[in-house]
């Protein structure tokens, strides 16, 4: 009976030690600032024109992932980089959007002085490519069982938290392009890992938005916002400064 009621009590120590575990990420660059210096660093100073592409979809044969995944990803990228405040970020998911009420304002069919001018979109000088390479959301451990059978409601808690402990990964590349000369700036390949219980506290309150949020409040939704964060500070610690010439006004 002795050996058993051990391997139990390991078991829990096991899981409640998984619970606590933060994400972790592995990030291969080429050098640069430190990023958590970077990422300290408030800044208004002149900014970057950037765009981020559709991500590339490297997992279809995988039977975790669907494209709306990356779709999800590239807009958590967008979003992130403007909030640096270091980047102009430009449009170009939703750009044929943008060029159709362009073009509705040159119909003559709304008010001349309301019209979205043709010929003035904004062209980007740096563009940003990501491709998935990694993504598994995890799957439960523990098969359960024995502590319920010999301890009741208790072993049953056990088996509960044994079997709920997941372990998830994603992994992207990219790369930092300077759109003039096709010439890339800078490639990585970001990853981001995270061992938890799915809603378990100290995930984000709003969730993962789209086609991921059936990954909210999980470890996936904190290895991917891990993975996106990496992905940022190696974007801003790779950028040339001498990109980093226009006003924010213009």
């Amino acid at each position: 009976m002795y050996p058993i009621t051990g391997l139990l009590i390991s078991l829990m120590a096991v899981g409640l030690s998984a619970c606590s575990l933060p994400a972790s990420s592995k990030v291969t660059s080429t050098g640069g600032d430190p990023m958590a210096a970077k990422r300290a660093e408030s800044y208004d100073g002149p900014k970057a024109r950037i765009a981020v592409a559709d991500f590339e979809d490297k997992m279809s044969s995988s039977g975790y992932y669907r494209a709306e995944y990356g779709r999800g990803m590239s807009d958590m990228l967008t979003n992130s980089l403007f909030h640096t405040n270091r980047y102009i970020v430009l449009e170009r998911e939703k750009l044929q959007a943008v060029m159709a009420e362009q073009n509705l304002g040159a119909s003559g069919r709304v008010k001349k002085e309301t019209a979205a001018d043709i010929g003035e979109l904004e062209g980007a000088e740096l563009m940003v490519t990501g491709a998935i390479t990694g993504f598994d959301p995890g799957v439960s451990k523990g098969s359960g069982g024995a502590g319920g059978d010999l301890f009741g409601a208790f072993g049953a808690m056990i088996d509960k938290m044994a079997g709920s402990v997941q372990t998830a990964r994603v992994a992207m590349d990219i790369r930092v392009i300077d759109t003039r000369t096709a010439r890339v700036l800078a490639a990585t390949s970001v990853e981001g890992t995270a061992t938890g219980v799915s809603g378990e506290a100290g995930y984000t309150a709003t969730g993962l938005g789209g086609g991921l949020s059936g990954f909210s409040k999980t470890p996936m939704e904190r290895a991917i916002r891990d993975m996106i964060q990496q992905a940022v500070d190696y974007i801003v610690t790779q950028t040339p400064q001498r990109f980093f010439h226009y006003s924010a006004q213009k």
